[in-house]
């Protein structure tokens, strides 16, 4: 099945700014200004406790609180302009103009009341009610602690980003998101193709086809002991297959509150008409089907067993919530009223696909099954387009696998770039299947293309490693490992950038065997809430007995890379929000090099716009701060000469008083870049006496952007900003030259 593309629509509520009126009145200002939520509004929520049931709403009069919370949710609901530490919570990223959605997940932080009592949670959307587009009512709880909520009619791109906006006005919530639906990344082939050229190689001689090398693995190890969870559709009876398969569990019907069954893919239910892929026993069949029993084919890793997470429906695909719910399953986690697995898994694969940067229920299932022992391995999607646009395969933690065909190529749709850890085998995949198209009927054998195949046999060859290595190795290891035994691109090379070769499942083997622990590359990176800048991590390791002997950074902003000798935490600022690639390169003290690629998203800061604005020319703009917080604001510079015999720059100006003098406030100005790393100019205000940047030139043109720092808490301070045309006081310009203003 050709998994549906969806169009990317960049999340814009962010980068918002908020352009204020030409021509206001000063007594239409004021009253403007004092109402302004996108300005100056800032409420501080507490918990408040459940009514004694889940979905009742309190019949009590409205408390001032109450009636806080509401004006809170509604105005970020309505607003445009959201501060960079609400959109931090948002992430948007896979919602398109022509989305529609009806479930979102909610974390609450940690003390809450709302994170201890789901009445309560339930609570809080009652309360809120009047500021949503529509009633939302709470479902479920995830094993990873947050809530999934839906609302009572679906939602498009606007009304969803609205009520995401109000869900994060509250200080009480840590995150809010949709509950994507994530697709499989393959598509149905030839069923007559029934040769498996993917486990051999190109290495060996007489062979034409660029495969993994499985034949000399299997001398040394076949998987025995080791789980892997398939998260995925689910498994099909089949006699090649069903030595190998342990219990499942099926989180597919988490929406009607029957969850339940052993994680076998079911037929058609009503409402489903779509002919069925068995996607998840054709996975299985490629990581674990039984080998040497005279019949059909051989898994990469026929002596371990196999889990099914079911959490893809037949036609419809499958959610956010549920597949975050699967993988901290298949680890052996909690997820509440599902019966504990007891057969967890060591190695997971996710051959599922979605538009969007990774979404934090995905990351935080991810790093609790990685944080357990086991190793993740993902699809890099099958969109033909970046793996940093596609999710899972752009989160950290994981293992990003890209598709490529016989001649070694890359297969026509697979996704590409710096995210993609590894290639393997995609095109003319031969595996375990069934012959149904509604139902099950009887077992068989298909062909399958795609990402979704090749990620499997990563998924195997990590299962060969994590059965002979004297120590498990973690899944920065597990890359590294698989990455510097790999197979080069031959006789042909991809057309765009899948992995530093071709997994080789003899090398990788053998060198686990060996006891090679090989140093690795990783690292996390969060964002400022105030700051387009980055804070990043060190996580890589050394566990193997040979040190790394450098660092080399580099943060996708065009820069040369940073290199140094000793493990530190960089701290990067950006002049603009994008998304970056952020690439780790460590050598040892032996010159084995580990690659870790990932993008960072730096959000928008949320920017008040006071150009051509008289009123704040010559009044200024009151707006409140707490301490420590900070506010931006931007005006426009015309550029151009104005005056061949007189001065021919604009200046701009930018002013800070309050009407306290024991405010403290820091007051930043800087040309075209709302970043503040160097300021062109930095003053204070303190003691009464404002903070002035004036005599700004920018002979080009351009934005002059401002922020002011709160060093304490400023209930009422002045922001004025202004921009000066040239002095003509030495007379008009004269004739035949530009013209003067």
């Amino acid at each position: 099945m050709q998994a549906k593309k969806h169009r990317e629509e960049p999340t814009r509520s962010c980068g918002t700014i908020n352009k204020l009126s030409l021509m206001w009145s000063k007594i239409r200002s004021r009253r403007v200004l004092a109402g302004s939520a996108c300005i100056s509004f800032s409420l501080a929520l507490t918990a408040c406790g459940g009514d004694g049931g889940a979905d009742s709403t309190s019949a009590a009069s409205p408390t001032p609180q109450s009636t806080a919370e509401v004006a809170a949710a509604a105005s970020a609901a309505s607003s445009n302009v959201v501060t960079l530490a609400t959109s931090l919570k948002m992430n948007a990223s896979s919602i398109a103009p022509d989305t529609s959605t009806d479930r979102f997940i909610i974390r609450y932080k940690t003390g809450t009341v709302e994170r201890v009592s789901t009445t309560a949670a339930q609570s809080k959307l009652d309360r809120l009610a009047s500021a949503f587009p529509a009633r939302a009512h709470h479902l479920r709880r995830m094993g990873i602690g947050s809530d999934v909520v839906t609302t009572e009619r679906k939602l498009n791109a606007k009304e969803a980003k609205a009520f995401m906006r109000a869900i994060a006005s509250d200080p009480n919530v840590e995150y809010v998101e949709p509950d994507t639906v994530m697709t499989i990344g393959s598509t149905p082939d030839d069923p007559l193709y029934s040769k498996q050229w993917a486990l051999s190689s190109n290495q060996k001689p007489g062979i034409i086809t660029a495969g993994i090398r499985a034949e000399g693995a299997w001398d040394m190890a076949n998987g025995a002991g080791v789980v892997i969870g398939v998260v995925d559709s689910g498994i099909t009876s089949h006699s090649d297959l069903n030595p190998n398969v342990l219990p499942g569990y099926d989180f597919t019907n988490g929406t009607y509150g029957n969850r339940g069954g052993d994680g076998t893919q079911p037929g058609n239910k009503p409402g489903e008409n779509c002919r069925i892929t068995w996607h998840g026993t054709h996975v299985a069949g490629i990581t674990a089907a039984v080998s040497n029993n005279g019949t059909g084919i051989a898994g990469i890793a026929p002596g371990a067993k196999v889990v099914s997470a079911r959490t893809v429906t037949n036609c419809n695909g499958g959610t956010m919530s549920d597949m975050a719910d699967g993988i901290t399953w298949a680890a052996g986690g909690t997820v509440p009223n599902v019966p504990v697995n007891p057969n967890p898994a060591k190695v997971i694969n996710l051959s599922l696909q979605g538009y969007g940067l990774c979404q934090t229920s995905l990351q935080n299932a991810i790093d609790y099954a990685t944080g357990r022992g086991a190793v993740v391995v993902v699809i890099s999607g099958n969109y033909s387009t970046d793996a940093s646009k596609i999710q899972p395969a752009n989160c950290h933690n994981v293992i990003t696998v890209g598709a490529i065909n016989s001649n070694s190529t890359r297969w026509v749709s697979s996704d590409f770039g710096p995210t993609v850890d590894i290639a393997a085998p995609g095109s003319g995949i031969w595996s375990t299947y069934n012959n149904g198209t509604t139902a099950p009927s009887t077992e068989g054998y298909g062909i399958l293309d795609g990402t979704s195949q090749a990620a499997p046999m990563v998924s195997g060859v990590a299962a060969l490693v994590q059965s002979i290595a004297p120590t498990p190795l973690t899944v920065a290891e597990m890359r590294t490992l698989i990455q510097q035994t790999a197979q080069p691109f031959t006789p042909q090379r991809p057309d765009q950038p899948t992995g530093p070769g071709i997994v080789d499942a003899t090398a990788a083997v053998a060198a686990a065997k060996s006891g090679k622990r090989p140093a690795a590359a990783d690292f996390t990176c969060t964002q400022s809430p105030q700051l387009m800048r980055l804070t990043c991590t060190d996580l890589s390791t050394a566990r193997g007995g040979v040190p790394i002997r450098s660092w080399r950074w580099n943060f996708g902003d065009g820069k040369p890379d940073t290199v140094v000798t000793s493990s530190t935490n960089p701290v990067v600022d950006y002049d603009f929000p994008n998304t970056y690639q952020i690439t780790l390169t460590t050598t040892d003290a032996n010159g084995a090099v580990s690659i870790t690629s990932r993008p960072v998203n730096v959000a928008a800061l949320a920017i008040t716009d006071l150009t051509d604005n008289d009123y704040v020319a010559q009044y200024g703009l009151n707006f409140p701060l707490a301490k420590g917080e900070a506010q931006y604001f931007s005006i426009v510079a015309p550029g151009g000469v104005r005056s061949l015999r007189v001065n021919t720059t604009w200046t701009t100006a930018f002013g800070l008083k309050s009407a306290s003098a024991n405010d403290v406030a820091t007051l930043e100005v800087k040309g075209g870049t709302a970043s503040m790393a160097s300021p062109d100019c930095s003053s204070n205000m303190t003691g009464g006496v404002p903070a002035s940047c004036a005599d700004l030139t920018m002979p080009g043109g351009g934005t002059w952007y401002a922020r002011v720092t709160a060093r304490t808490a400023v209930d009422n301070a002045t922001i004025r900003a202004f921009t000066t045309a040239p002095d003509q006081s030495r007379g008009p310009c004269g004739p035949g030259t530009v013209p003067c203003l």
